[in-house]
């Protein structure tokens, strides 16, 4: 093929004679959806009104754009030149014109007719494809603008589409800049004690998701060898790691240190296919899990022990106490390096995987997203950051050997081109500015497709606690408690890269009052942020009070919409956004649900509420009208020693509800069901991908640690409501419609009538309990670690089973914070 430039001459190129500037773009131009058939192009009037910006210069285009399918397409020669991109024309048997762009390391591929993209040797489906209209070659904006790197964001407020080159964060680079950074930590983050500051917020917290994208599908998809059930993700096309997977022909879940991989081809007789063992001497311990139809990911934490190496000639920081020892050196921290490490298998079809690729991430495991083919993991790396990190004498040189400033360092390796550790230097690590942090949050992106790509680190002096991923970008929200007076004030910082098929783009930051109370309370629509947290303490009194708000922010991350002061003295249990739409639940005494209106980003509204005892700690949506709860009942008893009207809620069992939104002004409770007595609890309300749900098949499934009171009648009337006995454990298998509500089909355990009669108050064999419900084909499985069930998916009866080989581990539960003994957070 002929590949030629197209000439830059003024006088054979009448688009390079920019004349004015006339433009139809509509806020929705911005918005991803999925593509349609059929190609119809209107021309739609002009809106001067609405403005384009390339890096903050004002771009005039000399013809109209027209908006298709909700995308704006623009001549590609104007936008090209402005983006300083050079643009090669290919033509093939005089049928098809294909077309490259070039800008710096970037380059894409698009033709003519065609709604795939090659960009970066990846092929992007494109929602219209590009076209050619007299001597004019129409592409669509956002597609053609990011894949040469830049970041395309609409301004609602001043109606201008901006086209900017990404934010650069600013560089650590030198151990002079690390010695300043640190020593603003003392005032932004900690407390400045014997030359050490404390860490404040760094923790890894693993709670936890095109412009729009969707919430989780209810149906779950067929695929494979049939119909078969996924794991219950937040948003769709985002897969999240899970400790158990099926592909339709196999069961994979972890057990302790070990993968157990079930072939589940012949549902009577289910095997173990194999069995992955990670021995003590190798330090892995894994944690979650991905599986597609090509590969199993395993992804966990890795503890190397590390000889501490002291130098008896100098003293270590806490030996003199005093930051101001110019002989200071640094006793390195830890005798254990922290790493989350990531397998990678080739699945074959006996169930024996090959294990091609290995990756180390230094740091705690916080949270991963898969897309595609797209890897994406994110550690915090603790640094016990001292004042300086490396004493520079009067000479101008620097004491020490550098070993001091390369524990700030992190360490990566991926077994593609290296099994050796590197260390991520100071040139390569930047920081937010407003906002030093005595950690290294750490994202690490593979695209699992190229296992000759390395992988990408990006490192940022913070951390990250709550992660939120819609289909194109990553959001990382941290708290932060900041001194205001003579208290503090709570704000969630939120940071958000792109995610740009397999690397890792920074947009920007923002920040809201108050904290969220995890990944749910975060939503990407059309390309805003909306975010719901609670402020203030729901104990306090006056200024101090909590409040409960809802944020909307635009894709620059500035807040453009807020609803404020909903249910004071409460705080969030639960959230949920569907599409123009968002459910909150409060609690304090009694349960509003709140149905927002979010159609207007710029002004949110509350619609309706619907106060009922109880609690949601979870909603999941049934259909368009109808929304699921999972969380507690309640019950009011009065508060002795409080005022006559004083009351207390305290939870009792766990309770499931239906919810009615066709008339949002009116919610309503449509159906209920309570399952045992105060202290039953179950996974399900603290990791949604403990519930399994189908629409279509009427099926509702998730574990539950049934706890019951023998002898009801023995309780003191008005007395504090008591707590029951352990009783059961297992799944729950319900029938649900919007007829009859939840009907109780049955209950699988793995409990023997021994294992029941050796239980205690509060514990019983926790290697038996059932933590995830899945079904392959006519058949529903339940998995604990210690075995698997097969049971008819319509009747329930018993098909077959399979026993895991005994663990040579110990396990022992002794969580305080287990369902069946926590305290109500809201008050008993």
């Amino acid at each position: 093929m002929n590949v030629t430039e197209v000439p830059n001459d003024p006088k054979e190129d009448i688009l390079m004679r920019r004349k004015g500037f006339v433009a139809a773009l509509l806020l929705c131009i911005l918005l991803a959806v999925p593509s349609v058939t059929g190609a119809v192009y209107p021309t739609v009037p002009a809106q001067t009104s609405i403005k384009v910006q390339v890096n903050g210069k004002p771009l005039s285009l000399s013809t109209p754009v027209f908006v298709e399918n909700k995308t704006t397409m623009v001549p590609l020669r104007e936008v090209a030149e402005a983006l300083h991109a050079q643009v090669s024309w290919n033509k093939a048997n005089n049928s098809q014109n294909t077309v490259t762009l070039s800008r710096g390391d970037r380059s894409s591929t698009l033709t003519l007719g065609s709604k795939l993209m090659k960009a970066k040797g990846r092929s992007v489906n494109l929602d219209v494809a590009p076209l050619s209209r007299g001597n004019l070659t129409y592409v669509p904006l956002r597609a053609l603008s990011e894949s040469l790197g830049t970041v395309v964001a609409w301004d609602g407020i001043n109606k201008v589409i901006r086209i900017d080159d990404p934010t650069q964060l600013p560089i650590v680079g030198t151990t002079k800049k690390l010695n300043e950074l640190i020593k603003q930590m003392e005032t932004f983050n900690g407390y400045y004690l014997g030359g050490v500051i404390a860490e404040s917020g760094g923790a890894a917290v693993t709670t936890d998701s095109k412009d729009t994208s969707p919430a989780a599908p209810s149906e779950e998809s067929a695929g494979g060898s049939g119909d078969y059930s996924q794991t219950n993700i937040q948003v769709a096309g985002v897969d999240e790691a899970d400790w158990a997977k099926t592909d339709g022909r196999f069961i994979y879940q972890l057990s302790g240190s070990r993968v157990f991989i079930a072939d589940i081809s012949n549902p009577p007789a289910p095997k173990l296919a194999e069995t992955l063992e990670y021995g003590p001497d190798e330090g892995f311990s894994p944690q979650e899990m991905y599986v597609d139809n090509k590969r199993l990911i395993v992804i966990g934490q890795n503890n190397t022990v590390i000889p501490i190496q002291v130098d008896p000639a100098k003293p270590s920081v806490g030996g003199s106490g005093s930051s101001s020892d110019s002989k200071m050196s640094i006793l390195p921290t830890n005798a254990i390096r922290s790493s989350v490490q990531t397998k990678i298998y080739e699945l074959s079809d006996s169930g024996k995987p090959k294990l091609v690729r290995e990756t180390k991430l230094e740091g705690g495991y916080v949270s991963s997203r898969k897309i595609d083919s797209s890897l994406y993991i994110i550690t915090n790396k603790y640094n016990n950051f001292s004042y300086p990190a490396i004493r520079t004498e009067s000479n101008g040189n620097t004491s020490g050997s550098g070993d001091a400033t390369s524990q700030y360092e992190p360490l990566f390796s991926d077994s593609g081109s290296s099994v050796d550790l590197r260390k991520l230097p100071l040139d390569q690590i930047r920081y937010f500015p407003e906002s030093p942090d005595n950690s290294t949050l750490l994202i690490g992106a593979l695209d699992l497709d190229r296992p000759d790509q390395d992988i990408q680190v990006s490192a940022y002096l913070g951390s990250g606690q709550t992660i939120y991923a819609s289909a194109k970008h990553l959001y990382v929200a941290i708290a932060k408690y900041l001194p205001k007076g003579d208290g503090y004030s709570q704000v969630t910082q939120v940071y958000k890269f792109r995610l740009d098929q397999g690397n890792i783009v920074y947009i920007g930051e923002g920040s809201v009052p108050g904290t969220v109370l995890n990944q749910y309370a975060m939503d990407e629509h059309g390309g805003y942020l909306r975010i719901a947290t609670t402020n203030g303490d729901m104990r306090a009194s006056g200024a101090a009070r909590s409040s409960n708000n809802l944020y909307v922010l635009d894709e620059q991350m500035k807040t453009v919409g807020t609803l404020e002061n909903l249910a004071p003295g409460e705080r969030i249990y639960s959230t949920r956004f569907l599409g123009g739409r968002a459910y909150m639940v409060t609690f304090r005494n009694v349960d509003p649900l709140f149905a927002i209106d979010l159609r207007n980003p710029l002004k949110p509204a509350v619609l309706g509420q619907l106060k009922i005892p109880g609690y949601s700690d979870y909603l999941h949506p049934y259909d368009d009208n109808h929304i699921i709860g999972f969380g507690k009942e309640t019950v009011e008893v009065p508060s002795k020693g409080a005022g006559a009207d004083e009351t207390m809620a305290f939870y009792q069992g766990m309770k499931i509800a239906l919810f009615d939104v066709s008339d949002v002004s009116q919610p309503k409770e449509k159906f209920k069901e309570v399952i045992g007595d105060r202290g039953t609890g179950s996974e399900l309300l603290s990791n949604p991908k403990a519930l399994l749900f189908s629409k279509s098949k009427g099926l509702l499934a998730f574990p539950v640690e049934l706890m019951e009171i023998k002898n009801k009648e023995a309780i003191e009337p008005g007395g504090f409501p008591a707590y029951g006995q352990f009783t059961y454990q297992g799944a729950y298998v319900y029938r649900i419609d919007l007829e009859t509500g939840f009907n109780l089909r049955g209950r699988i355990t793995h409990l023997t009538q021994d294992d029941l009669l050796k239980s205690g108050q509060y514990g019983f064999d926790y290697n038996k309990s059932v933590r995830r419900i899945l079904y392959s084909g006519d058949t529903l499985y339940t998995l604990s670690e210690s075995m698997l069930k097969a049971n008819d998916l319509q009747s329930l009866s018993a098909r077959g089973s399979l026993n895991y080989p005994a663990s040579p581990e110990i396990r022992y539960k002794t969580d305080p914070g287990s369902p069946s003994i926590t305290p109500l957070p809201a008050s008993r």
